[in-house]
């Protein structure tokens, strides 16, 4: 990076935290009692996740589908149940987030998830050290749309109140990696801890 970008943009799953789908998924069968792969075809197959991760679906409305489609009763204790569970997908790595604390430029983090995930995330303990990690979290469902649409990122730029030559993207998805250049940000594949300390040294 021969200009270094101000403002480190990090993905969640598979960078910033591990990501463990079927962790959640024993965690919403523990709940429900329904098979791993019945809530996998009606809840993330079926596009009913998707919508939420684009902002068509609001949490509430979102949370009462979920305790619908699961045979669960609607309300608080449910709706904590619920957030718990969905946060099982993420299991923060301390080395990355070492990595980016150690970083002198803005931190957001940029992720495709819906509002039960930011709200999962506000609740949980399990997740304080990512959420304290950064200094602004940017879900797709804000935007309306999700990575790697063009549009994804320029939404963002304009969320962060950054050029795209500011901004420089951390994610495992070479789609991902690929637009945001396309878009006019830096971006850095994540491979493992030790190449992304040496990619963000300038930050």
């Amino acid at each position: 990076m021969t200009t270094p970008p101000t403002v480190l943009v990090m993905d969640l799953g598979g960078v910033t935290c591990r990501w463990l789908p079927d962790r959640r998924l024993a965690a919403l069968s523990a709940l429900s009692g329904l098979p791993p792969a019945t809530i996998d075809h009606q809840v993330f197959e079926s596009g009913f996740d998707d919508a939420g991760e684009r902002g068509r679906v609001a949490l509430d409305e979102f949370t009462r589908t979920l305790a619908s489609m699961l045979g669960l009763e609607t309300g608080s204790p449910t709706d904590r149940a619920l957030r718990h569970a969905w946060g099982q997908a993420f299991e923060p790595d301390p080395e990355v987030l070492r990595v980016i604390g150690e970083a002198r430029a803005r931190r957001a983090l940029f992720t495709n998830n819906g509002p039960l995930l930011e709200a999962a995330m506000a609740a949980s303990d399990d997740l304080a050290p990512v959420r304290e990690a950064f200094d602004e979290l940017v879900f797709s469902w804000h935007l309306g749309i999700t990575k790697p649409e063009p549009e994804a990122f320029a939404r963002a730029a304009e969320r962060l109140g950054a050029a795209g030559g500011e901004l420089v993207l951390v994610d495992d998805s070479e789609a991902n990696v690929a637009a945001a250049a396309h878009a006019g940000w830096h971006a850095h594949r994540f491979t493992t801890v030790a190449d992304l300390r040496t990619a963000l040294a300038d930050l």
